[in-house]
C-alpha cells in the first residue's frame, strides 16, 4: 500500500505520478522494491504501474530521467530499468545480482518452499480458509477466493506458523546446509513466501547503482515482524508508512527540501559569478 491500495493497480491520476515525475527531474534515483514475482515479465509489472510509466510519457521525460527508475520485483529476484520509450526492460540477474545469490540452488530453493506449502494448506484447513496456494519459481502464497475476505489475525498466523516451519526445517539435520534466506510476510489480504527479501533487494540496488546507506531511503508499510519491509531498517533509513496518502505527504516533503537546495545553489551559483563580475571590473 506504499503506492496504490492492495490488489489494485498505479492510476494514471495518482498524485503520486507527479511527485515521481519531479523526483526524476532532481536527478535522484527512483526505485519500486516489490513483493510481486513475475519471472522476466516486464508486461506484467507495466499493467501494475501503467499509470505511473503514462505519466512519464506526458511529461516527456529525457532518456537520462527514464533509466533512473527501476523496478525490483519478487523481492529481490527481477530487476527491470525504464527505458526512453517508457517501457520497461528485463536485466539479466547475472548484470546486478553477486554470485552468492546467483548460486542458489533449484533443490535449495524447493526444499523451502515445500515446507512453506505444506504449512499453508494446514492453515487453510484447520482455519476453514478459503483461499488458494499459488506457487511460483520463487514464491508461494495463499490468496483468497473472488469476493472473500481473510482477517488479518488469520493472516498473520499464516505468516508467523510458516516461517517458524521454515526455521525449524533449517535448523534440522535435514535442513542446515540449506541456508537460503526468505521471507514470509501478511501482504494485507494474502499471505506470500518468498525466497530472499528486501533487505537483500535494497542491498543488491546498492551495489548495483553505487548508492551509500546514508543516501538511501525506503519507504513502506510493512515494518512489523510479520511485514515484508521490516528487514529493511539494517541497510538503509527508513520511512513507515501506512497509505498512499502517507506516501504523498512523504514526497510533497522531499520535493519542497530539494526545490529549497536547488535555490539555494542557483543564490550561490549567482553571487558566485557576481563575484566574479566584480573582480574583474577592479582588475
Amino acid at each position: 500500500m506504499t503506492l496504490y491500495d492492495d490488489g489494485q493497480d498505479f492510476e494514471h491520476d495518482s498524485a503520486l505520478v507527479n511527485l515521481l515525475v519531479s523526483l526524476l527531474k532532481y536527478n535522484l534515483i527512483v526505485c519500486v522494491v516489490t513483493a510481486a514475482g513475475y519471472p522476466g515479465d516486464a508486461l506484467r509489472y507495466e499493467q501494475r504501474l501503467s499509470g505511473l510509466l503514462k505519466g512519464f510519457e506526458n511529461a516527456r521525460l529525457s532518456k537520462n530521467m527514464c533509466e533512473k527508475f527501476f523496478v525490483l520485483g519478487g523481492e529481490c529476484n527481477y530487476l527491470f530499468q525504464c527505458k526512453e520509450d517508457y517501457h520497461l526492460k528485463y536485466l539479466p540477474e547475472t548484470k546486478y545480482q553477486p554470485q552468492n545469490i546467483l548460486s542458489w540452488s533449484s533443490d535449495q530453493i524447493n526444499a523451502i518452499l515445500d515446507v512453506a506449502q505444506e504449512n499453508l494448506q494446514r492453515c487453510i484447513d484447520e482455519m476453514k480458509l478459503q483461499c488458494t496456494v499459488l506457487r511460483k519459481s520463487k514464491a508461494v502464497g495463499i490468496v483468497p477466493k473472488p469476493n472473500v475476505k481473510i482477517f488479518r489475525e488469520q493472516l498473520d498466523e499464516c505468516v508467523l506458523s510458516t516461517q517458524h516451519r521454515i526455521v525449524n526445517y533449517l535448523n534440522s539435520p535435514w535442513g542446515k546446509k540449506n541456508d537460503l534466506p526468505f521471507c514470509a510476510f501478511n501482504g494485507g489480504s494474502d499471505v506470500w513466501v518468498d525466497i530472499g527479501n528486501k533487505l537483500i533487494g535494497v542491498q543488491i540496488l546498492q551495489q548495483f547503482l553505487g548508492a551509500t546507506p546514508g543516501e538511501t531511503l525506503h519507504v513502506g508499510d510493512q515494518f512489523l515482524s510479520t511485514g515484508n519491509d521490516f528487514a529493511t531498517r539494517h541497510q538503509c533509513c527508513t520511512l513507515w508508512i501506512v497509505n498512499p496518502d502517507e506516501t504523498q505527504g512523504v514526497l510533497l516533503e522531499l520535493t519542497a527540501l530539494l526545490e529549497a537546495k536547488k535555490s539555494e545553489r542557483s543564490l550561490l551559483t549567482l553571487l558566485d559569478h557576481s563575484k566574479i563580475l566584480l573582480d574583474s571590473q577592479t582588475i
